[in-house]
Parts: structure tokens; C-alpha cells; sequence
């Protein structure tokens, strides 16, 4: 029986990142990893306008990307930047007698914070848990629907279906979750490239998210965690005593490491996600370069 291969897809503003997983056991094995970067004028990431600027030259950037590790499979998992949507957390007194119904309540209760009008809008939720309160926790995730559905028809078009889309943040935390003693309450703080990623777990259930863009520079990044912590300690005092754990594909992290421990005034644990562990065969990428493909093993591990 020939074995079925997994392909996960991460689109960033710069460049597409692609891994082949199978399954090995109980656990994951790298057959094969590909990163192309596209020409200028093809990909634009927004949350608002269409992001493909040039529908033949992106999907030929896909089979450039894809075709030498698809083989047969026409399924894919595919990471999308957090710039082209939103991750919403919220509270609702009641759970939903259906998944339509809940898409509409949502909808109406979120609507301020919806990138356009509700009708225009892709959304879809998890209910996470119920509180002390009574009230249901909800992690939602919006996109304006032409930016999905361009994406989804180009990907077709290119020969591939889109099986599951989810965000680069969410990604990469299903990465490390399974694989890692985070602990019951935890921040996982990611920073690739020129974005940085802030989430904060508490027995186990997401208590905030957050994305931005931020330069190459570790006194920016401690600005703008120092930005998401003035309003979350008043609302979560407890956050002083969680551990925090540092992602990151930059070449030295050590600066980086430093800054985050100053702005959460604590020690942080520097992730080595030791992906060489999982590859088939001797990976051909540095060993940051190589932490650049965790976002897209997470969206592959999805569909296993």
C-alpha cells in the first residue's frame, strides 16, 4: 500500500513554503521541503483587496513549488498570512443549534470588528470551553470572501484543492503543541522574518492573539509586545507567573530572546523545534531556514 503524502502550504508576503509529510508510526515524517520566492508584482498581502496581482505568474510559482513534491496528491493545507483576515475571541451566553446559525450570530455580534460588511464576509469559529460566568468562549476567524475565493481558484486552477486554510499563527502553535511540555498556561511568542505573533494560552484555552508587522530590530519587537501587555495585564493579572516561549527564524535570536525576556521580565525558553529529527533525509536548508517551515508542517499535520 503505497503510503499517502500530506501537503502544507504557507504563504508569506515574500516567498511560499512547502513540506510532503507521511505518516510514520504514530508520528511524522519529512519526505520533502521546497521554498520559492515569487517575482515582484505577483503577491501583495492585504486583508481588504485581492492579494494575487498576477493569477498566471503565482500559479506558475505553485507549480514550481508544489509539483516536485505532490506527486499524485491534489490536496492541500494551506497557511495563510494573518494580514489577510482576523483572529476574534469572544464570549456568547449560549452555544449555537447550528454551525449556520452560529456563522450568523457571530456575525451580528462581531460586526464592528468585521474587516467589511458581514454579507461579504468568510467566517467560521470553535467554541473552546465554558467559563465560571456561564458564558461560552469563542475563537472566530474572518476573511473577506473574495481574498479566500481568489486564492481557492487559483489553486485550482493550478490543479490543487485547498482541503483546510488556516492562519500562519495557528499553524504554527498546532506545531509545537503536540510536541513540546508548554504546560497548562503559556505564551508562545513567534517571530519570523518581519512578523511577530503573540498568543496566550491559560488552561489550555486561547485568551488573546495577536499579529503585526514589525522591523528586523529586537527594541521593535519589545515595543510592541509592550503595546499587547499594557491593556492584558489589567485583564489577566495572572500573566506575570506563565512561562514564555520564544519562536523565531532569525539568524541570531539571542538579541531577540533578550528583548522578549525585558518586556515580559521574565526568563524565556528559546524553542529548537529540531526539525532534522523528522526529515527522511538531511534537510538542504539552514537551521533557520529550516525553522521557517514549521508554520507549514502544522497546516499539513491538519489533514492527518
Amino acid at each position: 500500500m503505497i503510503s499517502r503524502t500530506f501537503i502544507g502550504l504557507d504563504v508569506r508576503a515574500n516567498e511560499l513554503r512547502a513540506v510532503a509529510l507521511r505518516r510514520k508510526g504514530r508520528g511524522t515524517l519529512l519526505q520533502g521541503a521546497r521554498v520559492v520566492a515569487p517575482r515582484d508584482g505577483i503577491l501583495a498581502i492585504s486583508g481588504r483587496e485581492a492579494n494575487i496581482l498576477d493569477r498566471r505568474r503565482f500559479i506558475e510559482t505553485v507549480h514550481d513549488l508544489l509539483d516536485p513534491l505532490a506527486g499524485r496528491e491534489e490536496r492541500i493545507a494551506l497557511s495563510l498570512p494573518d494580514g489577510t483576515g482576523r483572529i476574534l475571541l469572544t464570549e456568547v451566553e449560549t452555544t449555537f443549534k447550528t454551525q449556520a446559525e452560529g456563522v450568523e450570530i457571530l456575525k451580528w455580534h462581531l460586526k464592528k470588528s468585521l474587516p467589511a460588511d458581514p454579507r461579504e464576509v468568510q467566517l467560521d469559529y470553535q467554541v473552546l470551553d465554558k467559563n465560571d460566568s456561564g458564558r461560552y468562549r469563542v475563537v472566530v476567524s474572518v476573511m473577506v470572501q473574495k481574498i479566500l475565493h481568489q486564492y481557492e481558484e487559483a489553486f485550482l486552477e493550478a490543479g490543487y484543492a485547498p482541503a483546510v486554510v488556516d492562519f500562519y499563527s495557528m499553524n504554527l502553535h498546532n506545531f509545537y503543541r503536540p510536541r513540546l511540555d508548554l504546560g497548562t498556561d503559556y505564551i508562545l511568542v513567534g517571530v519570523e522574518g518581519e512578523v511577530l505573533s503573540l498568543q496566550v494560552v491559560q488552561g489550555r484555552i486561547l485568551t488573546f492573539s495577536r499579529v503585526a508587522d514589525v522591523p528586523l530590530d529586537p527594541a521593535r519587537v519589545f515595543y510592541e509586545i509592550n503595546r499587547s501587555l499594557v491593556g492584558l495585564r489589567g485583564s489577566q493579572p495572572g500573566l506575570r507567573r506563565i512561562a514564555v516561549f520564544l519562536h523565531s527564524d532569525w539568524d541570531d535570536p539571542l538579541p531577540l530572546k533578550d528583548a522578549v525576556a525585558s518586556a515580559f521580565d521574565c526568563e524565556v525558553v528559546l524553542l529548537d523545534p529540531h526539525l532534522e529529527r523528522l526529515a527522511a533525509s538531511p534537510l538542504d536548508f539552514s537551521s533557520s531556514r529550516a525553522r521557517a517551515l514549521l508554520a507549514a508542517v502544522g497546516a499539513a499535520e491538519r489533514m492527518m
